[in-house]
This record gives C-alpha cells, structure tokens and sequence, in this order.
C-alpha cells in the first residue's frame, strides 16, 4: 500500500468510525475506489483498528478507571453487610461492567455465527449502498427523540441485550456501530451523554474483539511498515477529533443531522453499482 494511499483511508476510518456513517462501509468503499482488495488488506484494517481503540480508550479513560477502582474496593475493601450479590449489585460502577458484558454477548455471538455472511455482504456494494440508507433511516428517528433519564447503571436486563443485538446487526458494512447503538439506547430511554459513554464503551470489547480474531490470519510483517504506521496514526488523530465532535453532537440532539449525508452517499453508490456498472 502507498504512503499516500494508507494516510487518506486512516484518516477515513478514524472520521467515520465515531461519525455515525459506518466505518466499514466507507473502508470497503475506499478500498475499492483505490484498487485494493479488503481481504488483501487485513494488516491495515488491525492497525487503524487499534488507533480507533486506543481514542476510545483515552476519551473514556475515567469510565474505566472508576470500574477498577469499584472493583478493587469491592472484592479488597471493608466488607459492608448484606450477601454478595447485595453488595455487588449496590455498586453502580460494577453493575456498569455487568451490563457491558451482558450487551458483548449477542455481539459476539453474531460476529462469529455469521462471519462468512458477513464477509460477502463487505465484497457487494450494491448490499453496502442499500445499508447506508437503512443507517440514514435509523438516525432520523432520534430526531423527536427527548433527553431521556435512564443511566448504564439503571438499566434493565434485557435493555443491554437490546443494545447488544444492535451493534452486532451494525456489523454489516454500511451499517454505523457508533449510530445504530446510540440511536437504540435513546429510544430505549437513556440519557444522551450516557448513550454516547455506553455505545463506546461497548466498542472496546466489540473492536477488540474483531480485531484479535482478524490478526490471527496474520503471517508476518511486511515491506509496507511505515504506510502502516502512519496510516494508524492518522486513523488516531482523525478519530480523537471526531469522537470529540459526535459527543457534542449528541449532547444537542443532532444526531440526525448524518441522514442527508447517508442517503445522497447510498445514491452515489447504487447509481454507481445500478447505471455506471
């Protein structure tokens, strides 16, 4: 891959794996625009992949410090009174962690059930337009939606399942993660800033998780290495920025605002599959 090349689609991935326009619908798009085929380009995909984890990880660096701190106190602090799960359950931060992990499972589940499907669906772009247009669907419903009350922690059990389900769908090219899991938890009643906190939070263990499974098809380094460094940095930066911008975003109830975006972009992309061939 060319320096030049490995900037341009870093930048892309860092903007539109936060931006609620689909990463992986805009990476197979980019690729294919350029020449390259995806599954040519695993090496890439894991290393602007990491960059996007490590905004997550930074920009939510407190979410996850609380979660170790309520766990050390818990499990090496003073004993309170009540069972364990009394205890356990009173802890906001730890009910926190039990929800995320609750909303990895249908993830998960649909991340490895449907793998092979899924990685047809990256190869057509007639399917990756037509998603677009279900993701700018999705966003313009948030549009009436008001700042709800519900936090992480007050959640009901099968609301992360909800959640889950979600991002697992958001899977398929064309489909936002970042949009798809924060549109749901604001019609499930949440509150705008902790909709935003819960769909990236769900991001680590999802893109972490998409990214171990993606490396294991590794076989060494190659020749490329600084495309590759600088490509990762580049989804780094753009990805911090645009991180930034969705919260505020979101805080405002703008989210909808990506829709006109996502539909003239499914056009673009069916007329080119559909007229120009």
């Amino acid at each position: 891959m060319r320096v030049i090349d490995a900037i341009g689609l870093g930048i892309l991935q860092g903007l539109t794996e936060f931006l609620p326009v689909s990463s992986s619908g805009h990476l197979a798009v980019g690729q294919k625009i350029l020449g390259y085929q995806p599954k040519e380009q695993i090496l890439f995909d894991v290393v602007v992949h990491l960059g996007t984890l490590a905004v997550i990880l930074w920009v939510y660096r407190s979410s996850l410090l609380q979660y170790l701190r309520g766990s050390k106190e818990f499990f090496v602090g003073e004993k309170k009174e009540g069972s364990f799960v009394q205890r356990f359950w009173q802890e906001s931060t730890l009910r926190e962690i039990v929800w995320i992990g609750v909303a990895t499972v249908p993830t998960g589940f649909i991340g490895i059930a449907f793998r092979k499907q899924l990685e047809h669906a990256f190869a057509s772009l007639n399917a990756i337009g037509i998603l677009f247009a279900i993701t700018g669907l999705i966003l313009w419903f948030t549009r009436s939606n008001d700042d709800g009350g519900t936090t992480i922690s007050e959640l009901k059990w099968w609301q992360p399942l909800v959640l889950g389900l979600a991002q697992g769908f958001a899977i398929l090219p064309g489909i936002s993660r970042s949009g798809t899991t924060i549109a749901v938890a604001l019609l499930l009643g949440m509150r705008r800033d902790e909709a935003a906190r819960m769909s990236f939070l769900l991001a680590i263990p999802a893109i972490g998780g998409a990214t171990l499974l993606e490396g294991r098809k590794l076989h060494g380094i190659p020749e490329e290495w600084l495309a590759l460094i600088l490509g990762g940095l580049a989804a780094t930066v753009s990805g911090y920025l645009a991180l930034l911008y969705l919260i505020r975003l979101v805080k405002q109830g703008q989210l909808s605002w990506f829709s006109i975006y996502l539909w003239m972009l499914s056009a673009a992309v069916l007329t080119k599959v559909w007229v120009l061939g």
